[in-house]
């Protein structure tokens, strides 16, 4: 008996940490939610064992699911605030990075050098114009994305205007000439449960995020760019306070059966 309510109190406090971790990054940008399912454990169980004969011996964390679901937009007005509409994750890459990193939170600023980078400090990347000309088809891997940068020093004007199209494109102005930059790049992959998250807003790739595909903001499958918003998180306050209450109320019914538990075998062996 003891086991099996010790197994519900564990259920119940790992859903209710998870749950706080939603409640808590419900202003975060581009936040995902994650979800808990659960299983019986049982005693002996084999294929050939009948449903209604099994004795339950309590539960068990089956898994923990992030949920991809679009997040609302969030208005800022910035032509670097970009908020990705659909499938897909940017591409960022640190300094001293040996592989790239994908993230949805696309508020995006300049460096001192002109370099586009993420809120994580990690350059943003893309495929770079050739010849004042974008890049129409997606490129052949990820290893082919070079960090973005605007080239001040290049130019006698300064920087009048900056635009990101829908398509990802990044149209600079100097003065009265128009410049192509590049186009942002982005990634997504077969099992996105499988991405390693980190704290800051980013993703790590593992084995078990499986297949990569690269493609540019608008084609087939990928999502397309909404310039001058970001991404909210996915948190529904009241769905999440629901859970907790639910979750609560499952963990003090299980700490009140252990001390109905401790009280019965107090009693016994007096």
């Amino acid at each position: 008996m003891f086991s099996v309510i010790k197994t519900g109190m564990e259920t119940a406090l790992h859903e209710l940490k998870v749950i706080s971790n939603n409640i808590a990054n419900a202003n975060s940008t581009a936040y995902k939610k994650s979800s808990v399912s659960f299983s019986e454990l049982f005693n002996g169980r084999t294929a050939d064992a009948v449903e209604t004969s099994l004795v339950g011996k309590g539960s068990n964390v089956e898994e923990t699911r992030r949920s991809d679901g679009q997040g609302s937009l969030l208005a800022k007005g910035g032509a670097l605030d970009l908020a990705l509409v659909g499938n897909g994750y940017f591409v960022s890459k640190g300094i001293n990075d040996p592989s790239f990193s994908a993230t949805r939170n696309g508020a995006i600023s300049l460096d001192a050098d002109g370099f586009l980078k993420t809120s994580s400090g990690a350059f943003l990347m893309g495929a770079a114009a050739v010849d004042d000309k974008f890049v129409d088809t997606p490129v052949a891997n990820v290893d082919v994305f070079q960090s973005i940068r605007i080239p001040f020093d290049a130019y006698d004007s300064p920087l009048s205007n900056l635009s990101v199209e829908e398509n990802g494109n990044i149209v600079a102005s100097f003065g009265n000439e128009q410049v192509a930059l590049a186009t942002i790049g982005l990634v997504s992959f077969s099992n996105p449960n499988g991405l390693k998250q980190r704290g800051d807003g980013t993703f790590g790739v593992t084995e078990k995020s499986g297949a990569i595909a690269v493609g540019n903001p608008g084609s087939l499958g990928f999502a397309s760019i909404k310039s001058g918003h970001i991404e909210g998180s996915n948190v529904d306050v009241t769905e999440e306070m629901t859970n907790m209450i639910k979750a609560q109320q499952q963990f003090n019914g299980a700490a009140r059966m252990m001390q109905a538990n401790s009280d019965m075998i107090e009693k016994l062996t007096r």
